[in-house]
């Protein structure tokens, strides 16, 4: 497996909106030192929001992050990505990233556990929520506990869900995969 820094982050809609509704998208890219990437099928979901597509096609522009196109030529990627939308009842993002990740060894970044939970313990994936985003800013002294506490407030307010309404409340885990 690569070392920690070259592994990449492949990134969900779910994560990109909530760093949009807190306004804190352009420091994303800037919480963890591994490259974030898009793949396109989680691209063309934010395409159906324009505000969300206008911000990262910004990321894209300076290369803060990088979209990906799908491994159409990996039959084992896409039989994978086939099986989890058809019999796992996942979006397309979701589930192109999880095929992508478990055949790539890569970080799948997504906050819906309930969905992706089971399956990255089943296939060893490790994984960041949104949660993990905002302890790593802290832990790096990015954002404070006021800015963290804004960030969920905001992110609720806009009707995305968040395991606690006030970040002194969660329990921030101990992450070894990431580039620090």
């Amino acid at each position: 497996m690569a070392g920690n820094s070259e592994r990449i982050i492949l990134i969900d809609a779910d994560v990109i909106s909530h760093f949009i509704y807190a306004g804190e998208i352009i420091s994303l890219p800037k919480i963890f030192k591994n490259k974030i990437y898009i793949l396109n099928q989680v691209y063309d979901e934010l395409k159906r929001f324009q505000r969300r597509k206008t911000e990262v096609d910004n990321l894209l522009k300076f290369n803060l992050m990088t979209l990906m196109e799908f491994p159409e030529d990996n039959v084992e990627i896409k039989k994978e990505y086939a099986h989890i939308k058809k019999l796992m009842l996942k979006g397309d993002g979701e589930s192109a990233c999880m095929a992508v990740a478990k055949f790539n060894k890569n970080i799948l970044a997504s906050s819906n556990l309930k969905d992706i939970g089971n399956y990255c313990k089943m296939h060893t994936i490790d994984y960041l929520t949104t949660m993990d985003f905002l302890c790593e800013a802290y832990r790096e002294k990015l954002y404070d506990i006021k800015r963290c506490n804004d960030f969920i407030t905001k992110v609720r307010e806009a009707g995305s869900k968040l395991p606690v309404a006030r970040f002194d409340d969660f329990e921030c885990r101990v992450i070894d995969f990431v580039a620090r």
